[in-house]
């Protein structure tokens, strides 16, 4: 069976905010389960950048507004005979469910962890170059010789605020990545360009290419049309080029 490497190309600021997002939980629970000193300090950065995002906008309130569109669309779906009547039952329950977990956290999210002293001084820090040395913050130095179990509970404290965000941003990301199924493409010469349907809200483009292909898409989008450049970089301190022979490929125009 052949695997896939998937790019992914977000048509809007708000896809592109979840996505951001994701990659920060993501790399949060990573670091996170590895659990050395090392790992502490990225999964520390990894909050605090979560909590810089969330800070900025009203994340909460644009993760609310996109679970009840989708829900309101998916619900049109039920009266179709083709439609899994139980996995979109179950999509539906689960998305109540995170509506009703968000609306439920009062204020802005992580205003517990925003007040953690030592978080703040670590957020000080970082804005100077340069890596943290011990000088600079004995206070964390001293907690990264705490066990390993006492520093785990105390990030897993910090992030407590974030679950249900985390949550509700992969469910949403879920529902639209499996919004559509794969079509079998070719970039002739390396290149592929096709309209957008205007009648689709297209939020979120998926290229998928084997994981043997020496060449990776760089995929640029407007309102009409998007366009889609694949390249190849064997060597990093050259500038890629574009293959010159036909490129087959899987594609995804997810919209709900």
């Amino acid at each position: 069976m052949t695997e896939y490497y998937v790019y992914e190309q977000p048509l809007n600021e708000k896809v592109r905010s979840f996505l951001r997002l994701e990659k920060l939980f993501q790399e949060y629970a990573f670091h996170l389960s590895h659990g050395s000193d090392w790992n502490n300090r990225v999964a520390i950065d990894s909050i605090l950048q979560i909590l810089a995002y969330t800070t900025r906008s009203d994340v909460k309130l644009e993760v609310l507004k996109e679970l009840e569109r989708q829900h309101s669309r998916l619900e049109r779906l039920a009266k179709r005979p083709q439609i899994d009547q139980a996995q979109l039952s179950s999509v539906l329950k689960n998305i109540q469910t995170r509506i009703g977990e968000l609306q439920a956290i009062g204020g802005q999210i992580g205003h517990e962890t925003k007040n953690v002293e030592l978080l703040n001084a670590i957020a000080q820090k970082n804005s100077v170059p340069g890596s943290i040395c011990d000088f600079d913050l004995p206070t964390l130095k001293h907690w990264l010789t705490l066990p390993k179990e006492t520093r785990q509970k105390h990030i897993e404290k910090w992030f407590q605020p974030f679950i249900h965000l985390d949550q509700a941003v992969q469910l949403i990301l879920d529902v639209l990545r499996n919004s559509t199924e794969n079509t079998n493409e070719t970039a002739q010469h390396g290149f592929f360009q096709q309209s957008l349907d205007t009648n689709q809200a297209i939020q979120l483009l998926r290229t998928s290419i084997p994981v043997d292909g020496s060449y990776y898409p760089e995929i640029s989008a407007g309102k009409h049309r998007f366009s889609i450049r694949f390249m190849s970089n064997d060597d990093p301190s050259l500038r890629p080029e574009q293959c010159k022979e036909d490129i087959n490929f899987k594609l995804k125009m997810c919209a709900i």
